[in-house]
């Protein structure tokens, strides 16, 4: 059986320590939007953020070197290749190593990528990368159905790359990546905050894919660290399990990497002893920064950018955590006995999007201030009984009760000049009601948008005076009552901390009124309002 050996590839060749740094140019796109009847994706914009983030932090990138497309169309992305492509054949220096990393999340389909209502094949990009004037050629598409662009070069599922490692030239050619099969869905995670595939990636550039332990992360390594990961993720998921895909066509050896995490001044390290899956959630950017797998013996070190983080481990009946703020050179040390412990309900570190999607989603205690406008659709009860109103209000929001938001309403409202009609006469008179409700109210979200519906309970209290009228001034007419309803509401939350509410709502209610004969009268009930959630 013939041997074959790993081989640890990357973005620098470095087979001996005088050798010269490599330039390295990448062409990053992403685009949440696709075309016909394609979902919207949630993260795949922020998530070519998240890898410009490490290459610039990490892979020695300089920034003028990374070119982000976000939301573009095909024709922006072939004019941004065509002029990096024209700048690594101006700048190429000799005996410098140069490398184009490529790299895409969005929607495919078909053998194309979807760059909104347009399209570019993946034979096109194949062909531009194989022709392109840069020593190694990586290309890394994270799209459903990407394992097409490894096809023809007889790409594979599997967790590491094999070499011979007989020729020792240096490493030139190129390596195509993709986060399915040509046949699978591509994933996202809210719980993550981004795809299954480029969070892995990412948290293994940051550190977590170190298996050798010389804090250098091989694009093999990266991969294979990546690839088990992607598997077992969404092993579980309704989608079916994701297998990414490679295909190589290289000649020559190296030792390629990919980041050094040496080179991150801050970060977080984990000692030797210590052993557990732990989570790095970006309190600033709200999103996952990275998921470490540490196991005992070696310590482990995940190179990030100064700011504010959240540590938790899973435990079987609880989570433990821990908040820290990373300066400039910092480097915190993880420690198990310091970590609270902390309830699943209540936990304060969730995926990116999702935070802002529970604030939405999870009853929280609110104070709201309304103006309705209430009329009854009976003509008669208008004219005679219960004018049209305008009503104003304030309500407060508590719970979950049954799942629901619970809301308590208070409303005021009157008029006065009104006139009753009986026969010929035209009786004027000033109206006054109060209105007190209880309601339960059930959400779906979407976006930033939230639908809310359910029963609605209030006591309905109306007097009526006649000051105008020389013969019944003293005379007061009052009633109160009880008015079963329903009630819908659509919120819009323009902010990102997701704390402020603009809300359209509607009312139906059933009235029993019995003064002088016994009647069902409906009305209904048309507002605005707006919210603040404490």
């Amino acid at each position: 059986m013939t041997k074959w050996v790993p081989v640890l590839f990357g973005l620098c060749v470095a087979t001996s320590a005088e050798a010269a740094q490599p330039r390295r140019f990448a062409l990053l796109v992403g685009n949440n939007q696709g075309s016909g009847d394609t979902v919207e994706l949630r993260y795949a914009e922020s998530d070519v953020q998240k890898v410009a983030g490490v290459l610039r932090d990490l892979g020695g990138f300089r920034g003028e070197d990374l070119v982000i497309l976000l939301g573009k169309k095909a024709p922006d992305f072939t004019t941004a290749l065509d002029q990096l492509e024209a700048r690594i054949a101006a700048e190429a220096e000799p005996g410098v190593p140069t490398t184009l990393l490529f790299y895409y999340s969005g929607h495919a389909k078909q053998g194309q990528l979807l760059l909104g209502p347009t399209r570019v094949s993946m034979a096109f990009l194949r062909e531009r990368l194989q022709r392109s004037a840069a020593d190694i050629k990586i290309g890394i598409l994270d799209a459903c159905e990407s394992g097409a662009i490894t096809r023809e070069k007889g790409g594979r599922r599997g967790p590491s790359f094999l070499f011979d490692l007989g020729d020792q030239e240096a490493a030139k050619g190129m390596i195509l990546i993709g986060s399915s099969s040509e046949d699978e869905a591509s994933q996202e995670s809210d719980e993550l905050g981004g795809s299954f595939f480029t969070h892995y990636l990412t948290s293994g550039l940051r550190g977590d894919a170190d298996e050798s332990g010389d804090r250098r992360i091989t694009l093999g390594e990266v991969y294979a660290y990546t690839y088990h990961r992607t598997v077992n993720s969404t092993a579980g998921t309704r989608s079916g399990t994701q297998h990414p895909t490679f295909s190589y066509d290289l000649k020559g050896q190296g030792d390629v990497v990919m980041t050094d995490v040496t080179t991150g001044r801050s970060g977080v390290r984990f000692l030797e002893p210590m052993e557990g899956d732990y989570l790095i959630y970006d309190m600033d950017h709200e999103q996952v920064a990275a998921e470490i797998q540490k196991r005992p013996g070696a310590e482990r070190r995940v190179a990030l950018p100064p700011g504010s983080y959240v540590i938790k481990k899973r435990l079987p009946e609880h989570l433990r955590m821990v908040r820290f703020t990373l300066g400039p050179t910092t480097n915190y040390a993880v420690d198990d006995q310091v970590m609270e412990q902390v309830d699943f309900e209540d936990d304060y570190a969730k995926g990116a999007g999702v935070m802002a999607r529970i604030a939405r989603e999870r009853p929280r205690p609110g104070l709201r201030g309304a103006l309705y406008y209430q009329g009854f659709f009976s003509g008669a009860a208008r004219d005679q009984l219960l004018p049209p109103l305008v009503l104003f209000g304030v309500g407060v929001d508590a719970g979950p009760v049954l799942g629901a938001t619970l809301g308590l309403d208070l409303l005021l409202g009157g008029t006065n000049d009104q006139s009753l009609r009986l026969q010929s006469l035209d009786i004027p008179y000033d109206f006054f009601q109060v209105q007190f409700a209880a309601k339960l109210l059930w959400g779906w979200t979407f976006g930033p948008v939230r639908l809310e519906a359910g029963p609605r309970l209030s006591g309905l209290y109306a007097l009526r005076t006649f000051p105008k009228d020389d013969q019944l001034q003293s005379l007061k007419q009052d009633f109160f009552g009880i008015s079963p309803g329903a009630e819908g509401l659509v919120s819009w939350f323009p902010g990102d901390d997701q704390d402020f509410s603009i809300g359209l709502g509607g009312r139906l209610g059933l009235l029993s009124f019995g003064v002088d004969e016994n009647r069902l009268l409906f009305f209904g009930e048309l507002g605005l309002s707006l919210g603040y959630r404490l």
